[in-house]
């Protein structure tokens, strides 16, 4: 796609940022060509075929002529927004290969800050942190209410989040920024209370900060969580740092 490039933004209320032009809301364009345009981001470069685009934008009541009016809203989208935005035809229709969506964009970030916490810390918590401002606050496309094809990006948002703040948690550990290592694990705790990564690192950040007792009380929350909800004991990696801990902190004068 030459000319201006496209990003997209599918967390929270749908934008698109053409050049130095942003749109948002209905400056992108109706409903239904923003709901298009969500399940074409959605569907991360795979193909949209018009019969799934038709059940997603009408449901049951489809109407009469759903390749024509799909057509429409896809011209539209184009004009509005840049010719090589959607690509495809009546077969189907899919996102540019140049298009950005934040949402995979956070994926990507978040799979390098994994890859870079070994060996470069500060780089993993810079990149972890711009894949958590990418997709926290917001779900994945809210207007669409509990529709069932966003369900998959919801549940990849999650994880996204989920995989960042474990990078920001344990590269701040790393680096000794234990206010920092301990907001991100609890943001960790807070999507997922069963999260025991999440809760491991947050032990560890209070244990490091000098506050045993806090730690214990956060493997406490969580095996009174699990044994509640889902009856099950912490796994051995997460009762073995309760044990190390507790043995710290009876052991310290």
């Amino acid at each position: 796609m030459s000319g201006a490039e496209v990003r997209l933004r599918l967390i929270g209320e749908l934008a698109a940022q053409v050049g130095a032009r942003r749109l948002t809301g209905a400056e992108v364009g109706s409903r239904k060509a923003r709901t298009l345009l969500a399940l074409l981001a959605v569907a991360d470069g795979r193909l949209v075929h018009l019969d799934a685009a038709a059940e997603a934008l009408w449901g049951d009541a489809w109407p009469a002529r759903p390749g024509d009016n799909v057509a429409t809203l896809v011209s539209r989208l184009r004009a509005t927004l840049h010719p090589g935005v959607v690509l495809g035809g009546r077969s189907g229709y899919r996102l540019g290969r140049h298009v950005r969506v934040d949402l995979w964009e956070a994926r990507e970030l978040a799979g390098v800050a994994e890859g870079a916490l070994a060996s470069d810390a500060p780089r993993a918590m810079r990149l972890a942190g711009d894949a958590v401002r990418l997709v926290a606050g917001a779900e994945v496309f809210p207007e669409g209410g509990d529709a069932t094809w966003a369900e998959p990006a919801r549940t990849a948002r999650a994880d996204i989040l989920r995989r960042a703040l474990h990078v920001s948690a344990a590269a701040a550990l790393r680096r000794r920024r234990l206010p920092e290592a301990r907001l991100a694990a609890q943001s960790a705790v807070a999507q997922d209370p069963f999260d025991e990564i999440a809760c491991r690192l947050l032990m560890r950040a209070y244990e490091l900060a000098g506050e045993p007792a806090r730690a214990l009380a956060a493997y406490e929350r969580l095996r009174a969580t699990l044994a509640e909800e889902l009856g099950i004991d912490p796994t051995p990696a997460t009762s073995a740092l309760h044990v190390a801990i507790l043995r710290s902190a009876t052991l310290t004068p």
